[in-house]
């Protein structure tokens, strides 16, 4: 074979070379750049929808503080007024001894009519029993005041007089502005619970 024959043959040698590289190529000339491009626009849009769920979180958690607040809101002004319309209450047994069953009380009021005095008495079942007042409530609406006072067993007592026990109470409510308009007493006791007084301011 002569010199010119090997030249050709090599010329067309590197020709195919260089040709299949060409084809090897990306045609739109990305290569491992178009995957770094595709890479970034996915992160760019994963970051765009965990901040939109994030917005959407704070919103959520914004409307629901503002449901809060009002449910607390609301809860405070009840509160408050009650307390505004009823000051204090007082509570004692004045007496306590054997005796006959008995359940009465009467109503006075006082300070023009900001305060309340009940005197009552309420039998017990032996002479280890004492009172107390369980409820005091007050309607603002309706000016009503309903006190219950029950005989209960004392803490504490082993040895007790075999005997009904009469036991005498007073309760003095009081009141910031106004009294109340009517007041109304119940006793609980002995097994049975009843009203026992009634009354209206004048």
């Amino acid at each position: 074979m002569n010199r010119r024959d090997m030249l050709a043959r090599f010329g067309g040698v590197l020709a195919i070379g260089s040709f299949g590289g060409c084809l090897g190529q990306d045609p739109n000339g990305a290569g491992d750049g178009g995957d770094a491009t595709s890479e970034t626009t996915t992160e760019e849009m994963t970051t765009s929808e965990t901040t939109t769920e994030e917005m959407t979180t704070e919103e959520t958690t914004t409307e629901e503080t503002a449901t809060d607040s009002r449910q607390t809101t609301d809860e405070t002004r009840t509160t408050d007024d009650q307390q505004g319309a009823l000051a204090g209450t007082t509570f004692e047994v004045v007496n306590s001894g054997c005796g006959q069953p008995r359940s009465e009380a009467s109503v006075a009021f006082g300070d023009d009519g900001s305060s309340v005095v009940v005197t009552g008495t309420i039998s017990g079942a032996n002479g280890c029993y004492t009172a107390k007042l369980a409820n005091s409530s007050y309607d603002a609406e309706t000016g009503a005041l309903d006190l219950t006072v029950v005989s209960m067993a004392k803490e504490g007592t082993a040895v007790c007089a075999q005997c009904i026990a009469e036991i005498e109470y007073e309760a003095t409510v009081s009141f910031a502005d106004d009294g109340p308009a009517s007041v109304s007493v119940t006793h609980s006791g002995m097994g049975e619970s009843k009203t026992v007084a009634t009354a209206e301011s004048s």
